[in-house]
C-alpha cells in the first residue's frame, strides 16, 4: 500500500487537481459575467447602444411582459 498521494484514479490515470481559489477569482468571475451580459445584448441587437438607451429598452420590455401576464390572467379568470 502506498500513501494517499500515490493513489491513482479509478480509470488508471493520475488525479487532476483544481486550481486554488485566490483573491483574483472573484474579480475574474465578475469580469466573465460582464462579458456574458454584453454578448446577450449583442445578440439582441443592443450591443452598441448607450446605457440610457439600454435601460429604456429594458423598461419597455418589462412593461410588455407585465401586460402579457395580465392579459393571460384576464383570459383565465373570465
Amino acid at each position: 500500500m502506498g500513501s494517499s498521494g500515490m493513489k491513482k484514479s479509478r480509470k488508471g490515470g493520475s488525479r487532476q487537481h483544481l486550481p486554488k481559489v485566490t483573491d483574483n477569482s472573484h474579480a475574474a468571475a465578475v469580469h466573465e459575467q460582464q462579458l456574458e451580459r454584453s454578448a446577450v445584448m449583442d445578440v439582441m441587437g443592443l450591443g452598441n447602444l448607450s446605457g440610457t438607451t439600454k435601460a429604456i429598452a429594458w423598461v419597455i420590455f418589462g412593461v410588455i411582459a407585465v401586460c402579457a401576464i395580465l392579459a393571460l390572467l384576464v383570459l383565465i379568470v373570465f
